[in-house]
């Protein structure tokens, strides 16, 4: 196992400087355009809050499967994944615009007479869950979960770094992250669906659907599998993060980002399908303000670019055991997951129109930079693999599936 010790991260200084030096210029910037457009600005920082903080959930959610099944082959890629889930706190600060935008971004928060009377009625029939202390308190506790879970992860794995060897202590280590992701996982999950239904579906609160923070939620470890790949694929030489990795790790990561990115689209269609069988007014709304208007190619394009594109091609086990194919592949969904959510919160703001404001963009770099910052001061000094973890070795020799 000596080997395995010389992986440590020590470098990305600049790097973590420039990223926290530029994400706050740009949501000053963000700033500066809300007081011209304050709605505009503030479903444009909420689009790039979901964005983020679904990396840093998608992240926890598969890192603590992980765990939860006694999975030993992912322990070489892991590192990435506890350092991403160790944000909540983070994002729990950047809820804050949020929490005092909620007049510009939801309806319920003062309810406009253009709602008519049974719109009124069913918003009223709705009050004691949609009010703005509960909704606050909510909040809070979804961040108090994410945050504890994702930390405890993080700092028991970096303790064990810190052990001499394979020590009894270290395999308690272990067993202390495997009981509590196993422990905790439904609470982290039924977390995420409340924050999708409070933060994103009720934009607009007349319409409700089973399945939507499902297909949020496999949209997030969609994008925290990718970001692994583009990560491990990327840092190849010796000491960073890929270094460990060989194509049988690749083709496993692969065959996972498969995997979510079919139950991604299983939910899309299955929402879709069974509003348009019923075709309820109350129902149907919600899709016609992200298909008329301008919004139609988005949706083709999620359709073929989200779904149909990278399916044909993570079909193919040379592009998955390749790592700069894997690489390009996970970055064109990244790039589709910004469209993805960018149609989940825009048109909610002007239904059936298409719209774009700048201030969409520098939300996106700003919460965006300082994620990378502080993702890179939580690497920084650490190791990129978890060289004390008891099964290291089993994943570096990965058997032949």
């Amino acid at each position: 196992m000596s080997r395995v010790v010389l992986p440590r991260y020590d470098g990305g200084r600049r790097a973590m400087v420039g990223a926290g030096g530029g994400g706050v210029l740009a949501l000053l910037a963000t700033l500066v355009g809300g007081w011209g457009a304050p709605r505009e600005a503030a479903h444009g920082y909420l689009f790039a809050f979901a964005w983020w903080l679904s990396l840093c959930l998608g992240a926890l959610l598969i890192l603590a499967a992980f765990h939860a099944s006694r999975a030993r082959w992912p322990t070489v890629l892991r590192r990435p994944l506890e350092i991403m889930a160790a944000c909540g706190p983070l994002f729990a600060v950047f809820f804050v615009p949020v929490a005092l935008a909620m007049p510009q971004l939801f309806p319920w928060v003062s309810p406009p007479a253009d709602l008519g009377a049974h719109g009124l009625h069913l918003l009223a029939h709705k009050r004691p869950y949609l009010n703005v202390p509960f909704f606050l308190a909510r909040a809070v506790l979804y961040f108090l979960v994410w945050g504890v879970v994702g930390g405890a992860l993080w700092r028991w794995s970096v303790r064990q770094d810190a052990e001499a060897g394979i020590s009894e202590r270290g395999i308690h280590l272990t067993q202390h992250q495997r009981r509590l992701s196993a422990g905790t996982l439904p609470l982290v999950v039924l977390c995420l669906s409340f924050a999708c239904l409070d933060w994103l579906m009720s934009l607009e609160p007349l319409w409700q659907s089973t399945v939507y923070a499902l297909s949020v939620g496999c949209g997030g470890v969609v994008a925290a599998l990718a970001t692994v790949a583009i990560l491990a694929a990327g840092g190849r030489g010796p000491g960073e993060f890929g270094a460990l990795m060989g194509p049988r790790h690749f083709r496993r990561l692969g065959t996972l980002l498969l995997a979510f990115l079919c139950l991604w689209a299983y939910c899309g269609f299955s929402q879709f399908m069974l509003i348009w069988i019923a075709s309820l007014p109350e129902e149907v709304t919600w899709y016609r303000a992200r298909l008329d208007g301008g919004w139609l190619p988005v949706a083709v394009l999620l359709a073929l670019g989200h779904f149909a594109v990278p399916f044909f091609l993570l079909l193919s086990r040379r592009i998955k055991e390749h790592p700069r194919s894997l690489a390009w592949v996970s970055a064109w969904l990244l790039l589709m997951r910004v469209v993805d959510v960018y149609w989940l919160v825009l048109p909610a703001l002007h239904p059936g129109r298409a719209s774009f404001h700048w201030t969409s963009v520098t939300a996106w770099l700003g919460l965006g930079g300082l994620s990378v910052a502080v993702v890179l001061w939580l690497a920084r000094g650490g190791y990129t693999v978890p060289v004390r973890d008891p099964f290291l070795l089993h994943s570096l020799r990965v058997p032949e599936q």
